[in-house]
């Protein structure tokens, strides 16, 4: 695994670390993170679920990476709801909201550094 620097033009904030490994994306703790920071934040004003574009909008983020992000890092932080009533008409929506809103974001850089132990 790889560690640099952020702080480069990207857009990560200076001083930060970033972990790249194999099929693993530079941004992707960074993403994460303003993922979840952005759940954390509804979850706080009781707003509930969120949609991805919601999400996306919140965090800064394109919502097709904030939906990837969900699938293949988050699953297990988040309860993802799609309802059938909407895609019986064609319209296909996740709504998403924390699955322990009292989760710290130094839990989950502790998730993050145990999955990738398990899952290099």
């Amino acid at each position: 695994m790889i560690t640099k620097k952020a702080g480069d033009g990207g857009s990560n904030p200076p001083g930060a670390m970033i972990a790249m490994g194999k099929n693993h994306y530079k941004n992707t703790n960074y993403n994460i993170m303003k993922i979840f920071k952005a759940l954390q934040k509804a979850s706080k004003g009781d707003e509930g679920f969120l949609t991805v574009s919601e999400i996306g909008r919140r965090s800064g983020m394109h919502k097709w990476t904030v939906s990837r992000t969900l699938d293949l890092y988050m699953r297990s932080l988040v309860e993802v709801v799609q309802p059938e009533e909407l895609e019986a008409i064609g319209l296909q929506a996740k709504l998403v909201r924390l699955k322990n809103p009292d989760l710290t974001p130094e839990q989950v850089v502790n998730y993050l550094k145990m999955r990738r132990k398990i899952n290099p």
